[in-house]
């Protein structure tokens, strides 16, 4: 059963970020070592709250293959969970999957005290020696001083498999994007996807701050093998006169750093109550057929890369159901999301 660990037990802790542990999810890991989604920037460079917020780790993975009996993690955090309508285990909390891409199965997530900025927690012992492939998926609406993996003194910790393809999926938008507000954060769209698909994926939702700054569209430039960048931040533009103004010219910045990289534009999903809020509906179906007919005209003029997809028909006739306060999916609308976008990406990337 999972618990917090004992003091005196005798344990072998490990650095995620050596050799052969792998860290995924965050895009400039290798340049700058840090548990980031955006890359250390001067003050005034971009907005302070996107400057926070890219300290959340959402999508953030610890990939590794171990034979240990005991698998322990430590964690310092930036700060306690503080939120009031997502579960603290999605904001500060790890989840444990283990098996290899294509069969990681759930096994747990770290459980602590309610106001605790840090912890130690046991997600196994007493289990048969054999090796499992292990990933461990970030917070997802927190920022992560320090992580280290325990296991009994005498395990093994081997290489994960490689991804099949060094390319990434990027997606750019809200704090849906961002995992708003699932349970835990292997419940999560992106990370949901990322288990299906064996390629890295780069969450760059941002909470309330999806509001196609020119300056992130040009961070997303320099992303490295982009497979596919998903455009999805209608949401968080209040007016959508803020959505025409700022799209073009996001696209176009994209566009400008990668030709041929395809390009998926999501308009936002339903609200729980536009059945009776009827303005909230036609506010949406003005955003949706603002950014077709965008789309539209981009491959009216030669990209034969950029693609435009509904989001309203992501959550199928239970939208109503999939949220928690009206607006954040649930895990449901999580599930259905991630359902509902996996054929599209692999019709876009031609995976088998």
């Amino acid at each position: 059963m999972n618990r917090p660990t004992g003091e005196a037990e005798e344990l072998r802790w490990h650095l995620p970020g050596d050799a052969p542990f792998q860290i995924a999810g965050f895009a400039w890991w290798r340049a700058e070592r840090k548990y980031r989604r955006l890359p250390a920037v001067e003050p005034g460079a971009i907005r302070e709250i996107l400057d926070e917020l890219a300290d959340n780790t959402a999508g953030g993975q610890i990939r590794f293959a171990t034979d240990a009996t005991k698998l322990v993690i430590k964690a310092k955090l930036f700060a306690p969970s503080v939120a009031e309508h997502v579960a603290a285990t999605a904001v500060n909390g790890f989840d444990c999957y283990l098996g290899k891409p294509g069969s990681q199965f759930y096994y747990g997530t770290t459980r602590f005290a309610h106001d605790a900025d840090e912890y130690e927690y046991v997600f196994f012992e007493n289990l048969q020696r054999k090796t499992r492939y292990v990933t461990l998926h970030f917070p997802l609406f927190q920022g992560v001083h320090d992580v280290q993996i325990g296991t009994n003194a005498d395990a093994g910790i081997f290489e994960f498999p490689s991804y099949a393809a060094k390319s990434k999926i990027v997606f750019y938008g809200t704090s849906i994007t961002q995992g708003g507000c699932v349970s835990r954060p292997g419940m999560s769209f992106t990370n949901l996807l990322s288990r299906r698909f064996d390629m890295e994926f780069i969450n760059l939702g941002f909470s309330g701050n999806g509001k196609g700054d020119p300056e992130i569209a040009r961070m997303i430039g320099d992303i490295e093998d982009p497979a596919c960048i998903v455009v999805d931040y209608d949401a968080n533009n209040v007016h959508a006169d803020d959505l025409i103004r700022t799209m073009p010219e996001f696209l176009r910045i994209l566009r400008s750093k990668h030709a041929e990289v395809p390009i998926l534009v999501l308009s936002r999903i339903p609200y729980g109550y536009e059945h009776t809020n009827t303005a909230s509906y036609e506010d949406r179906v003005v955003r949706r057929d603002f950014q077709k007919e965008l789309v539209g005209s981009l491959q009216r003029e030669g990209d034969r890369f950029i693609h435009f997809h509904d989001g309203a028909d992501l959550l199928g006739d239970i939208w109503n159901e999939c949220t928690v306060d009206g607006v954040h999916p649930t895990d449901l609308g999580h599930m259905r999301i991630a359902d509902g976008l996996t054929p599209l990406l692999r019709e876009i990337l031609q995976y088998k």
